[in-house]
Parts: structure tokens; sequence; C-alpha cells
């Protein structure tokens, strides 16, 4: 089938519906990233994320998926921040929010102008055509490396020349060979800043990630309480992570985002954890309606603010903690044992312990206290 030489048609979608860059590539992945697939999960890095083996045959590549499709189209937005993010990391008694989801939640937004703009090739090149934002097992950062728009750093994320580390992936495959990009090249160069600000050293070696380390996978997907090792490296991070993506050193090109749908808003970040704990699951609810937090939930979103709590060294917050050592869950109760710990003296949580410990039934929240 001849190619279609179309791309002036796409960039000019892509700028009508708020995109900051787009690239092509066949819907395909190479050998490498399919057998970084099969090690990430031979060695159990995806941690619970359960799906990611369940689906690793259909994530190795988009013909698995669709076996139509014959090339990707790839849509970057950029979401980079108005401040350096780092800075935010020092105020102890405030609760952090990671940069994406300070905002309205971006699979909907992206997956709505993705929907009109798959209706405009429809009808251009009557074509099949398939949208995705995070929202199927396809591996988009090598898609948008393959298609020229960056390339993965060390840290494992999409890296841009103009956007540095922040922008958002969005793909639609299509039934047409399209004219291609060339791949990126990888500008990393010996630089490792991303390695060595992780707090968790979740990122093993350049360009290999054991998530089970990543406070992003901590705070967000972990379903159980979080591993005693990592708790102190979580310092006020109650909602993912973006040190390795803020100190990469192509920010210093990246622009900040002006889109009034998916704008930055500061209402959602460093709101003291004293107001995070005073929430319940129907004000819980209220807050976050319309981000990317909600579907994380409340009891794991207090879990993270009681160990961001015990980090604050904010002693006015032991009042707010101790109510969840009553709590009907396993979770806060013994995450509230852990932060109480923390900001007690060791004889007024003696005290604490000594009224306590023989009402606990559950042998895991048992071990907080002893």
């Amino acid at each position: 089938m001849k190619n279609i030489k179309n791309y002036e048609f796409f960039t000019n979608l892509a700028d009508e519906f708020g995109f900051n860059v787009v690239g092509i590539t066949p819907a395909q992945t190479t050998n490498f990233n399919q057998k970084g697939l099969d090690e990430f999960i031979q060695k159990k890095y995806h941690g619970s994320l359960t799906w990611i083996e369940e689906k690793k045959e259909l994530r190795k590549s988009p013909k698995n998926l669709w076996p139509e499709a014959k090339s990707a189209i790839v849509f970057g937005f950029n979401y980079g921040p108005q401040n350096n993010p780092l800075l935010e990391l020092n105020e102890n008694s405030n609760a952090y929010v990671a940069v994406y989801a300070r905002r309205k939640d971006y699979h909907k937004v992206l997956k709505g102008r993705l929907k009109q703009i798959a209706s405009k090739i429809v009808s251009k090149l009557k074509a099949k055509v398939k949208v995705f934002v995070d929202t199927a097992p396809i591996m988009e950062k090598p898609l948008a490396h393959s298609a020229g728009i960056g390339w993965q750093g060390k840290h494992t994320n999409l890296v841009s020349r103009k956007y540095g580390s922040w922008l958002l992936l969005g793909v639609i495959l299509i039934d047409k060979h399209l004219d291609c990009q060339s791949t990126h090249n990888d500008n990393c160069g010996t630089c490792n800043k991303c390695i060595k600000i992780c707090p968790t050293d979740a990122i093993i070696e350049p360009y290999k990630l054991d998530a089970r380390k990543c406070i992003s996978y901590l705070t967000i997907e972990h379903k159980h309480q979080i591993p005693t090792e990592f708790r102190k490296a979580i310092g006020n991070r109650i909602f993912g992570c973006d040190d390795c993506l803020a100190i990469c050193p192509w920010n210093n090109f990246a622009v900040t985002v002006n889109d009034i749908k998916l704008n930055e808003d500061n209402k959602i970040n460093l709101i003291p954890l004293k107001e995070w704990l005073s929430l319940d699951e129907k004000s819980f609810r209220k807050l976050t309606s319309g981000t990317t937090i909600k579907r994380t939930g409340y009891t794991r979103m207090m879990r993270n603010c009681l160990i961001a709590a015990g980090n604050s060294g904010d002693k006015t917050l032991i009042r707010n903690v101790k109510k969840f050592i009553k709590s009907e869950n396993t979770l806060l109760r013994g995450a509230s044992i852990w932060s109480l710990r923390q900001l007690m003296s060791a004889d007024e949580f003696a005290i604490l312990k000594n009224k306590n410990i023989a009402l606990e039934k559950e042998s895991d929240v048992k071990k907080e206290w002893i």
C-alpha cells in the first residue's frame, strides 16, 4: 500500500486540540523492548500489578492488541510545572501531590480530544482507528521513542529536548501505512542525576526500574501496608513522586503548560496534612472529584497521609493521627501506630502501647506496636 504523506495534517490536528507534539511510527515495538518487558516480569519488578504479566503478550506489540494496526500516531501533551517541585518536599506539614495529578484527570480530557482527532482522521483517510490513553496494554513510551518525540531516559520515562520529562502520551492506532519519523537519539549521555536522586533506589541501574521500590507505585498502586524500609523516604509525598523527572537537566528547556482544562491546580497540592487527616470518605470524594487521586481511594490515601504525618516532625498532628488507632481498617491502624511512634516521645508511646496492644487482634498490626 502506498504511503500516505500527510504529516502536516497530523501536526495541524495536534495544534488544534492542544497537543504539543506528534510523531508517527510503525505499529510495532522492537525486540529490545519486548525482551525488557520479559525481564521486568521475570524479576517481579512489577510488584502487585498483575495485569502487566497477564497482558504481557498483548503489551509486546500493538499488532497483538489489534492485528489490523499498521501505524501508530503518538501525541504528546506538555504538563511542565510552573515551579521546581523539588522545593515543595521541604514543606513537611503539607502533603505533596505529583505534578501530573494536580489537574483534572488527564485520561478523560486527553482521550476526549483524541477521539475528536480520530473522527477527523477517519473522515479524511477513510481508515479504521483505535484510541488509547493509559487504558490498554500498550507500551506508549517505546512507541513515542520510535516516533521521534523523545527518548526513554535512564529513569525509564520519556525525555524530550523541548519539553524535558514532562509529557503525557496518547496513541491512535490506524490500519494504514503512514510516513514515519526517525527514532530519537538517546541524549542522556553520562548524566545519572535521576538515579542518584531516587529516594528509594528504585532505579536499580540505568534504564531499569524496580516498581516495588518506587514511591509512585507504593503510594498509588500498592494495596497493602507500605514496607517499613521505604516509609522515611516517602517524606511528605502522599500521591506519586516527581524526583527523577524534576532533576532532569533537559527540563531547563521545558516550557510550562498553558491549557485551560489541564492547567495546574495547586488547590490539591500542599494541602496541610491536618486537613487531609480530618477527611471522612464523603469529604475525600468531594475534594478529589475529577482528579486521578480519587481512584486510589480513601483508605490508601489516608495510609499515605499517616506515613507523611510520621515524617513531618509536627507534633500538633498527634491528635489527628490518634483517631486512626480505633479504625476498623487494619491498614490505617498499622500506619497510625508507625506515625505515632515517630511523633511521640518514647515514654508517651510506651504508655499508648500498653493501653492498646492487648486489644489488638490482627498480627500485622500488633507487629507495628512491637
